[in-house]
């Protein structure tokens, strides 16, 4: 009656309860208990409700043109063993699709499962099979679910997918199932958590739910017929059926729950993996995208990549559009900063074509460049910019190079310098018509973002900004914005050097080197800075060397460009120079020059003579 009085649907065993905005629909809930006789007017309603519903249900088979029963192997994935288990089943597949999306087409699907079950609907009641001890099932097993397969309204409707264009491909489409399935099966898991998570801190502050919702996802499965075919299933299921979320950035609808779902499945997972395209009936969602870093998660999930996981590029645009809200702050979830016009802005819509931006970016990742326009945007006065903290460029010389940042802790420095590239390509807007050149709001938004980038230490980021402090151009990155902060700019050198940035150590070294003011010390350090130019540049020709006598050259070159079409892993500005490139020396030269140091100014330097020769 519950389900009759509200969504109409038919949820699979197991793997639904009813969220408390179902419960919260139902009026008068109170009658329906046993001490309470429900008025004559709420029973008409409530049993028009069921009939309305059975109807729904049943339309559902009027056109099921089923195959022959076929024997299939049904297979179930345990996020917690990495692992899967199976059950042979009896199923009834429909001859044609009732429904198709962008990627694949569905079909009903009867299905009994033939090894410990109870057949429902026999004549003299419950009909037990005993759990068969092998995989071989007995006479008895088949004869029942052969049996129970016309019963049409004691089973439950299933939904069995696959792909359109690749289903023929029989080994891949497999491959493809079981990809679905461990994304699902993850969605299912995290939502779990967001569930107990929710639930105590509700607890423990005192403040309640903050309108967060139970939530879930349907059970799916992989199903493998006959001659190698497969496909994926879940439970069809009834009621109104809405968007909250996209793997592109977008939102629909007022709904909090999905948004800080999403959120949650980011923090959770250490910044690992997020989960978006939340869709379903009310609180029971399926059909997820997982937008995931390979090289930092393990077990199944690496390896079931799919050509939706945008990896850094999703988490930025899904940051870029999320606005806290108080399910978040019950969560206590981190703030990701945003700019002042992003706080202000809503956060985009439906009608935003951010799922073509990404496939234009995932072709086209390198940036475009842009006229000035007729706006300028000074650095030093950009809203929440401060960059004071980096005027002392001579200390940050002073740090030697090798600092190492842990990756994970790059990720979100990642998706600021993402979202700081996209505003530059014109991919993202503050504005209602997409792919528009950027305002001066959209690139103030760009520099707060470069800044946060850098100041989490990302080499790129760092060199970026030290570009738009100095008085060179730089036309292929936020050409609008000026500069002119030698200090800053030198500082930022000297940090991304010693974070391993090549041309970031010879740009500095030939700074240095050009004022006549530097001190022995400085002089010194640009001196390290150029061997550990030269030998960065001459371990990268050894390990190419290393490469080239294990791989061919056009297998390498193939790789190389696979690589760098899909790389989930970095912003699309990873390894730019940002012009920094152009100081001039190679290894030889900039050993040569330190050489010539310590033969020159250095020479009073202890064991400046060694030095030199060995150089």
């Amino acid at each position: 009656l519950f389900t009759a009085r509200c969504s109409m649907f038919l949820p699979a065993p197991r793997q639904f309860r009813l969220s408390e905005e179902t419960k919260a629909s139902i009026k008068d809930v109170a009658v329906l208990r046993d001490e309470l006789r429900p008025s004559s007017e709420l029973r008409a309603s409530l049993l028009r409700a069921a009939r309305k519903a059975r109807e729904q249900i049943s339309s559902q088979w009027l056109d099921f043109s089923p195959g022959p029963p076929v024997l299939a192997k049904k297979r179930y994935f345990d996020v917690k063993t990495d692992g899967w288990a199976e059950e042979q089943v009896m199923v009834q597949l429909d001859s044609k699709a009732f429904g198709k999306g962008a990627l694949r087409e569905c079909f009903r699907m009867k299905e009994v499962r033939l090894e410990s079950r109870e057949f429902v609907g026999h004549a003299e009641g419950k009909l037990k099979v005993n759990q068969t001890t092998d995989h071989h099932l007995c006479f008895e097993a088949i004869a029942c679910g052969l049996m129970e397969l016309p019963r049409n309204r004691r089973r439950t409707l299933w939904v069995a997918k696959r792909s359109i264009a690749d289903h023929h491909r029989k080994i891949m489409h497999k491959r493809e199932c079981e990809t679905d399935v461990i994304h699902q099966t993850f969605a299912k898991h995290y939502a779990e958590l967001f569930n107990q998570e929710i639930h105590r801190h509700a607890v423990e502050t005192g403040l309640g739910r903050c309108g967060a919702h139970d939530i879930d996802f349907l059970l799916t499965h992989v199903v493998e017929l006959p001659e190698r075919v497969t496909v994926s299933a879940e439970a069809f299921v009834l009621g109104d059926y809405r968007k909250h979320n996209t793997n592109g950035g977008s939102t629909m609808g007022p709904r909090t729950t999905p948004q800080a779902f999403s959120y949650f499945t980011f923090i959770k997972s250490g910044r690992r993996l997020m989960i978006v395209d939340i869709q379903g009936v009310l609180d029971l969602y399926t059909d997820p995208v997982i937008h995931f870093l390979p090289s930092r998660v393990s077990g199944k999930l690496a390896g079931a990549d799919m050509e939706l996981n945008f990896g850094i590029k999703g988490f930025a645009l899904f940051l870029w559009s999320h606005r806290r809200n108080d399910i978040d702050q019950l969560l206590n979830l981190p703030v990701f900063a945003l700019s002042c016009h992003e706080e202000k802005h809503l956060a985009p819509n439906s009608s935003r074509t951010v799922s073509q931006l990404i496939a234009t970016s995932k072709k086209d990742p390198s940036p475009q460049a842009q006229e000035p326009g007729d706006f300028v945007v000074l650095l030093a006065e950009t809203p929440g910019v401060d960059l004071s903290d980096w005027c002392n460029w001579r200390g940050a010389l002073r740090h030697r190079s090798g600092d190492v940042v842990p990756p994970e802790d790059l990720i979100e420095a990642e998706c600021h310098m993402e979202i700081a590239a996209m505003y530059h390509q014109g991919r993202i807007t503050l504005r209602d018509e997409p792919r528009a050149p950027p305002e001066q709001k959209e690139v103030e938004s760009a520099v707060f973002h470069l800044v946060e980038a850098a100041r989490q230490d990302l080499p790129e980021a760092l060199l970026a900004l030290a570009r738009l402090c100095s008085d060179e151009e730089h036309a292929d990155f936020l050409p609008q914005v000026k500069g002119s902060q030698p200090n800053t700019m030198r500082a930022l050198l000297a940090r991304a050097a010693t974070l391993g940035a090549r041309h970031a150590m010879a740009a500095l070294a030939d700074l240095v080197l050009r004022d006549a003011s530097s001190s022995t010390e400085e002089l010194q350090l640009a001196c390290e800075h150029l061997e550990a130019f030269a030998e960065d540049v001459l371990e990268e020709r050894r390990a190419k060397a290393a490469m080239a006598e294990e791989e061919s050259e056009e297998e390498e070159e193939e790789e190389d460009e696979e690589e760098e079409e899909v790389d989930q892993e970095h912003n699309s500005l990873h390894k730019k120079n940002f012009g920094w490139d152009a100081h001039g020396y190679d290894a030889p030269s900039a050993l040569r020059r330190a050489a010539e140091l310590f033969e020159g100014p250095l020479a009073e330097v202890p064991n400046a003579a060694s030095r030199a020769a060995e150089l």
